[in-house]
């Protein structure tokens, strides 16, 4: 049976939440959509960002839903989604009195008949656990990545190098984007994540793993991500999505 939840907390230190969700449940053959937005910007222009990119999202579905029959025809709708979202922030990052500047990353997971695709600009991430063992599926797009794809820093440096929240791409700061594209073949058993770095920048992985093998429910899954995020000290937005194949 096919379960799935999401959770968002502020931390510990933030004074507003500027992350934002939604889950999407495919009517039909429409696949199921995942969806996870982190804003960033000035005062409250964050929250507009990432609140804007899940509307534009939330919107298109409902006027036209995705067609999961084909692979190519997917593929391209959600570039199409990451577009009209981008197009939508970046106009008001230029009309609108305190949005200057502002952005979002944004992550979205199309899952139907065993098929995961995942659409993805920042460093918000997705993984999916198999066998135990939590699997990225997604590179951050960050300066703290582009020196470690380029062996100028290990993954050990790169979580506490002073640089490591720069994102270098993300949603509305400039006039047109392109989404990373990944796909994976779900196997039964597999569970898949989407977080915001309040959870990947805070627990390892085999922490996030615990979480999952100490819980058999989405909703739990998410509220013990959430709260061990906070015991190491919830210095930033969290939100996580999981999903049960």
């Amino acid at each position: 049976m096919v379960r799935f939840a999401g959770k968002s907390d502020k931390g510990l230190l933030r004074t507003q939440n500027e992350d934002a969700f939604c889950i999407i449940d495919g009517a039909g053959d429409a696949p199921l959509l995942l969806v996870v937005a982190d804003g960033m910007g000035g005062h409250l222009a964050g929250d507009i960002a990432s609140q804007t990119a899940i509307s534009v999202v939330r919107d298109s579905i409902a006027e036209k839903p995705l067609d999961a029959c084909d692979k190519d025809s997917l593929d391209a709708r959600l570039k199409e989604l990451f577009q009209s979202a981008n197009d939508r922030i970046y106009e008001m990052s230029r009309t609108e009195p305190g949005c200057y500047g502002m952005g979002t990353t944004l992550i979205i997971a199309a899952i139907t008949g065993g098929k995961l695709t995942i659409a993805h600009i920042g460093d918000s991430c997705a993984y999916y656990l198999r066998d135990g063992a939590m699997n990225k599926i997604t590179t951050d797009h960050s300066y703290v990545e582009e020196l470690i794809r380029i062996g100028s820093l290990t993954r050990e440096e790169a979580a506490r190098h002073p640089k490591r929240n720069v994102i270098t791409r993300v949603v509305g700061c400039v006039g047109n984007i392109s989404a990373d594209l990944y796909w994976v073949d779900l196997m039964e058993g597999d569970q898949v994540l989407l977080c915001t770095d309040g959870i990947s920048k805070m627990l390892t992985e085999s922490e996030i793993a615990g979480a999952f093998q100490s819980a058999s429910d989405p909703e739990e899954i998410c509220g013990a991500l959430v709260s061990k995020s906070n015991n190491k000290g919830g210095i930033d937005n969290i939100t996580v999505l999981v999903y049960m194949h």
